[in-house]
């Protein structure tokens, strides 16, 4: 994929659109493209986080594990959406694993580049970062909704005092 095309992918993203095009221009500098077959792990929950993943194509599952518990799948996202956003915030490990649901197509960035570009261009580091923000916010709500549906009639009764 040129360049071209890869800023013009990067555009068709909530995430990336209507950005300028010089600091895409450093993106398609450092981002790859990969390709996943259906069921296919593209990043496992406690992993290093070193890159970070906006899906162009297919659906993906996030999934957690743990002990004695199982595997749970906490959401379902699609192209346009960003995945493996832990190393933007500095984590070490990655919280969840990425497993495909149908043939999937991403554009992988290095977490570190995208880092530096962010702090060489605080325009661009700040508009990219509000709007993982904004990412990252949709799905802890998704991931609240779904503990409601789960265990809400179990959950205690909690008075709010009116102003």
């Amino acid at each position: 994929m040129s360049v071209a095309d890869l800023i013009q992918t990067l555009r068709s993203s909530s995430v990336f659109a209507d950005l300028p095009d010089e600091p895409l221009q450093e993106v398609a500098g450092f981002a790859r493209e990969a390709e996943f077959r259906a069921r296919e792990v593209i990043f496992e929950e406690d992993s290093l986080a070193k890159e970070v993943f906006l899906i162009t194509e297919g659906k993906v599952a996030l999934v957690i594990c743990m002990p004695q518990v199982g595997c749970r799948q906490i959401q379902e996202v699609s192209s346009g959406d960003l995945i493996g956003w832990s190393p933007l915030l500095h984590r070490a490990r990655l919280s969840d694993t990425a497993r495909t649901l149908a043939p999937t197509k991403v554009v992988a960035f290095d977490a570190q580049k995208m880092l530096a570009l962010c702090e060489a261009n605080p325009q661009f580091g700040y508009d990219f970062m509000r709007r993982t923000a904004s990412v990252l916010a949709e799905r802890l709500n998704a991931v609240r909704f779904q503990l409601l549906e789960a265990h809400g009639h179990n959950l205690p009764e909690v008075p709010i005092e009116s102003d």
